[in-house]
């Protein structure tokens, strides 16, 4: 299967803070574990959650969260992350 660019964008994340001592398994934004993003919910709709790249190998197939997740906004936030990162 075809990795996307937002893939591939939070695999970067992910690999340069396991290298600086930091974990794949754990969410530093949320604290929540990588397979279980922070989400809240309201009349069955997402209106708050954690879009950390450490959740992005966890979001499989069509669903909220999901989609929640794979908004363009999201993806630039995690861009944006990956250059700021890079640049340290």
């Amino acid at each position: 299967m075809k990795t996307t660019r937002d893939e591939q964008v939070s695999a970067k994340i992910v690999a340069i803070r396991v290298k600086a001592g930091g974990s794949a398994e754990r969410c530093t934004t949320c604290c929540r574990p990588a397979d279980a993003p922070y989400r809240r919910w309201q009349d069955d709709r997402i209106v708050e959650g954690c879009v950390d790249a450490v959740h992005t190998a966890h979001m499989f197939g069509i669903s909220s969260s999901g989609s929640w997740h794979r908004r363009p906004v999201a993806q630039e936030m995690r861009r944006v992350e990956l250059a700021r990162l890079q640049a340290l």
